[in-house]
């Protein structure tokens, strides 16, 4: 894996990890039209399925893993309405029977988070201190450099071992 992918990757785990919690609390209900695909759509992934449910509903997404649907991870395309593609995932991941993060989780994750922060502060005191719940670098300048990216990747290996990186 090159650095280009490998700090893309980074970056966009920091990115998933914004709105696992606002993702989560908004699963509630998307209808697809049945459609003549039904029955290779029944054999699809989770991930497959939220996809092909949310570019119904007017979204350009790739397919997320089964477990980003699952825990709520999933990230709005830049530059859409991020409330309407809140509501649309949520109505998706229930139409798929996907259920939300309970709190006792979602507060676990707020302190993962925190502890994230603190580590990568301690290396990068100039690093933007993120708000409760949120790890999102990509606004700070050195987010790029392959020494952010293998702090980053170890704060969050050692602070939220549950959370899941991207590597595409």
């Amino acid at each position: 894996m090159n650095d280009t992918t490998r700090t893309s990757g980074l970056v966009r785990a920091a990115a998933v990890l914004v709105l696992a919690l606002v993702g989560s609390a908004a699963l509630a209900a998307c209808s697809t039209s049945p459609t003549s695909s039904a029955t290779s759509r029944a054999a699809a992934s989770v991930g497959a399925k939220w996809g092909d449910c949310m570019r119904t509903a007017g979204f350009p997404v790739e397919d997320p893993s089964d477990d980003q649907v699952r825990s709520g991870a999933v990230t709005s395309p830049s530059g859409v309405d991020a409330e309407r593609f809140t509501e649309a995932s949520g109505k998706c991941a229930s139409d798929l029977g996907v259920t939300g993060t309970d709190s006792a989780q979602k507060d676990r994750w707020k302190r993962q988070y925190a502890a994230v922060d603190s580590c990568v502060r301690e290396q990068y005191p100039d690093a933007p201190e993120q708000q409760p719940g949120v790890i999102d670098y990509s606004s700070y300048p050195r987010a790029q450099e392959p020494q952010f990216q293998d702090t980053l990747s170890s704060c969050l290996s050692k602070h939220a071992p549950d959370t899941q990186q991207l590597d595409r």
